[in-house]
């Protein structure tokens, strides 16, 4: 079990870092923020392809923006590390094969959520990232009841 005043760490994985899983951080620090639940989480994503130095695209930036969620515009990316996969207590890939890459007993994936993946909107309209969003929103009562089980245990 975990000690109190240690925060439970849900990190976020796609491919690069720069559309899904920094949305998916950002409103999910948005939804924690709206229960008063902020201060028991750090809340993280990473890409296992990420380009260092590569920003959020625009068109994530757009979303967020849209939906009234704060942002850092000028994130950068991060790789996934061996690190990240043996200290998530939580780690949410967009697919089963992001999962899978994560090689942690940890990891779960947007299919185990909802049923299915979160599909990959580079190169695409900001209509596709808000349709991201959407449907990431639909697991986060979920994220939080598996997090706060896992707490407990």
């Amino acid at each position: 079990m975990k000690e109190a005043k240690e925060k439970f760490s849900i990190i976020f994985v796609c491919t690069g870092n720069t559309c899904r899983s920094p949305m998916a951080e950002f409103l999910f620090k948005d939804y924690l923020k709206q229960k008063k639940r902020s201060g028991d989480f750090t809340v993280s994503s990473a890409g296992l392809e990420a380009g260092k130095g590569d920003c959020i695209t625009p068109q994530a930036v757009e979303a967020l923006t849209t939906l009234g969620v704060k942002h850092n515009p000028e994130r950068k990316a991060k790789v996934f590390t061996v690190g990240m996969s043996l200290d998530g207590d939580l780690i949410i890939g967009m697919t089963n094969e992001h999962k899978e890459r994560c090689d942690s007993d940890n990891a779960i994936s947007f299919v185990d959520l909802i049923g299915r993946p979160i599909p990959d909107p580079y190169g695409y309209n900001t209509q596709a990232y808000l349709m991201c969003a959407a449907q990431m929103q639909t697991a986060f009562d979920k994220i939080l009841e598996i997090a706060d089980n896992r707490m407990q245990n």
